[in-house]
């Protein structure tokens, strides 16, 4: 934590913030930080310490019983868990008694407000790590249920053989093709004991590079690039276009049925971030801001999202 001082710009010196010396002080840092991650994931709240969901298939499938047969006996299977443990988050500065008395444009007003714009800055772009990663099977959150990343073409489900497995990755540009080949998916979704499950897919997620086709793909009324009045059946689908300013990589872009109950993209909020503000811990009068919070984030199923391209 380092201590803010009178002459903490040595280029320059104190004087920088006597009155009438400047004009303004110009902070590019000094704006309110929009979240992006409730978009994109159940925001929950929990007061534990750690919160653990287990993946569990329901019985499995009936079958023909002959005349005075003995009915086959149906188990449930149970899977892995996985456990969301709370991580702490801050920050802290110091500020000298003199930095404080004598500047005249209220640093320390602007500090501390400045803080809680640092708070949202971490939790949403902590969050969006995940979503940066979707390939990768080594993020701080580490993996879900099936210790895969969340985009696979070899995710598994919980039944013997191969019946249950699914494939939730394009890797395709978006496109008239893929975000149809989106839709099927979700159509033909399968759960853990192989049965169709399906779902209805309900936003389309992309980085900002990607704005100008999905506005097309979403907005013609024809299929784009094609001199013929073939429908665009993608406007049916009733995707919401959700641009994501987080995501690093400009070809990035995934369906979601954010709405579907089994979606499990989760945040676990304990404490919002609080701020405490106290006397040094010396002989001085300096003032020390500090501020705190805690969440985890992961996922256990990535079925409900559909990885069009990383």
């Amino acid at each position: 934590m380092g201590i803010v001082r009178t002459g903490f710009d040595n280029t320059t010196g104190s004087d920088l913030f006597r009155k009438g010396v400047l004009r303004e002080i110009f902070d590019t840092t000094d704006h309110d930080v929009p979240l992006y991650y409730p978009k994109v994931t159940n925001d929950l709240k929990t007061k534990k310490l750690k919160e653990t969901s287990l993946r569990m298939a329901g019985l499995t499938a009936a079958s023909a019983v002959a005349e005075g047969g003995t009915l086959a006996l149906a188990t449930p299977t149970i899977g892995t868990e996985k456990t969301y443990t709370q991580t702490g988050f801050g920050l802290a500065f110091r500020m000298t008694h003199k930095m404080d008395y004598f500047n005249v444009y209220d640093l320390w007003a602007r500090w501390t407000k400045d803080m809680k714009n640092r708070m949202r800055e971490i939790k949403d772009s902590q969050v969006f790590t995940m979503f940066n990663g979707m390939t990768s099977t080594s993020l701080a959150c580490s993996t879900g249920y099936d210790t895969l990343a969340i985009a696979s073409a070899t995710h598994t489900g919980l039944a013997s053989g191969t019946a249950d497995n699914y494939d939730n990755y394009i890797d395709a540009v978006p496109s008239q093709t893929s975000i149809e080949t989106g839709r099927y998916y979700f159509k033909t979704l399968i759960d853990d004991n192989g049965n169709l499950l399906m779902a209805d897919p309900d936003q389309i997620c992309f980085h900002p590079a990607l704005w100008p086709d999905i506005t097309e793909f979403l907005g013609s009324e024809f299929k784009v690039g094609t001199a013929n009045n073939e429908l665009n059946v993608v406007r049916k689908i009733g995707l919401t276009p959700v641009e994501l300013p987080r995501l690093t990589s400009s070809t990035c872009w995934w369906m979601a049925a954010k709405k579907d109950r089994r979606y499990d993209f989760n945040v676990f909020t304990a404490m919002e971030p609080i701020m405490v503000i106290k006397d040094a811990p010396d002989y001085t009068l300096d003032k020390v801001a500090l501020s705190l919070q805690y969440f985890q984030y992961g996922w256990g199923d990535p079925r409900m999202i559909e990885v069009g391209n990383t």
